[in-house]
């Protein structure tokens, strides 16, 4: 009788289950893994049919969020493991675990950085600023992460003026859910820069405005209930003026792309996320001073907070752009040059387009 019992039970799961997924409409989007959902492929009577059959079947189980929140609580509470696919939780926040350190990616970063350094003339200013990702301040010996010792004494034999900012910032600079750190606590670092870039020091008045339910990177891949995290752009009548030009999206000439707040990646309202070339005009400054910035997803955040130092400040993204398309927007003489990257980036610069 009980071995019956089992054999219906099993039986009951895969009608039902086979059954809902016919009956439920498929999603296109998954929210939390900020990802397009796989398609039912068109069937060409090859082996690979099985393989997007299979695919598309695990996007689109049923209950398959329940089932992804069912597994990361089990690991963690039940099992006690210390990650869930390498998502580790802590006091309220989320770690992605980025080990080990890819040595031939840092020397592949440091070639990079010269070579694009070596385009410059001797009237450019030239500066490298390597943010930590938020693992470097993570208490503890039991989380993998990369070597820092080794990344930020190898950044070192850059031939340009390197800027550290490891002292000035701690984990509450930094989302709960997500990777990027948070623009209202800039303004420390945003000092450091123009002190160390030979520029003076503003203290200017921000208006903060908020958005409440910014879900990050590490949300949905942790499949917990962590809550939002409030996502916050400073603005004022400076940069309400300023115009800006991108590359990718001529019909945007503002800082902030406010539509993005309700996009899968909410961080992207600042200059508009992933855009390779912007040129950024500010008519009220008192100096002709002009800024290029190389810089990643890091550097989205910051930029509008050195408008008010530069009457122009260019933002290329070497990720999505390469050197011989840049060098047919700009022409380089007298400007300073800031490279700003994160570590995360420098694990992986072979992003960087040549």
């Amino acid at each position: 009788m009980k071995d019956k019992i089992i054999v219906f039970s099993f039986l009951a799961y895969l009608l039902f289950f086979s059954i809902a997924h016919v009956i439920f409409k498929d999603e296109v989007i998954s929210n939390t893994e900020r990802r397009k959902l796989k398609e039912f492929p068109n069937i060409t009577f090859t082996s690979d049919d099985i393989v997007n059959i299979e695919a598309y079947l695990l996007d689109h189980f049923p209950y398959r969020e329940h089932f992804r929140k069912v597994k990361a609580m089990y690991n963690y509470h039940v099992m006690q493991k210390l990650d869930n696919n390498g998502i580790y939780y802590e006091d309220d926040y989320i770690y992605k675990s980025n080990y080990p350190t890819n040595k031939k990616s840092v020397q592949y970063f440091l070639e990079h950085i010269n070579k694009l350094s070596s385009m410059f003339n001797e009237n450019n200013h030239v500066y490298t600023l390597v943010v930590p990702d938020k693992n470097y301040y993570l208490e503890g010996s039991n989380f993998l992460h990369l070597d820092y010792d080794y990344i930020y004494k190898e950044i070192k034999r850059l031939e340009t003026n390197n800027i550290d900012i490891r002292n000035i910032l701690n984990m509450s600079d930094y989302y709960k859910t997500d990777t990027h750190w948070r623009q209202e606590n800039l303004d420390k670092v945003v000092k450091h820069l123009v002190d160390n870039m030979n520029l003076e020091y503003q203290s200017i008045n921000y208006q903060k405005n908020c958005y409440d339910k910014f879900y990050g990177v590490y949300y949905g891949e942790s499949a917990l209930d962590a809550g939002a995290d409030k996502l916050c752009y400073l603005t004022n009548d400076l940069l309400n003026n300023v115009l800006v030009n991108y590359l990718e999206n001529p019909k945007l000439h503002t800082v902030y792309n406010i539509n993005k707040l309700d996009s899968l990646d909410s961080y992207e309202v600042y200059l508009d996320g992933a855009s390779s070339y912007i040129e950024i005009i500010n008519n009220n400054c008192s100096n002709n001073k002009e800024l290029v910035i190389f810089r990643d997803s890091f550097g989205s955040s910051i930029t509008p907070l050195l408008i008010p130092y530069y009457s122009k400040i260019t933002v290329i993204d070497n990720r999505y752009i390469s050197s011989d398309n840049f060098l047919k927007y700009i022409e380089f003489n007298n400007q300073d040059i800031l490279f700003i990257y994160s570590t995360l980036i420098v694990n992986n610069s072979f992003s960087l387009k040549n």
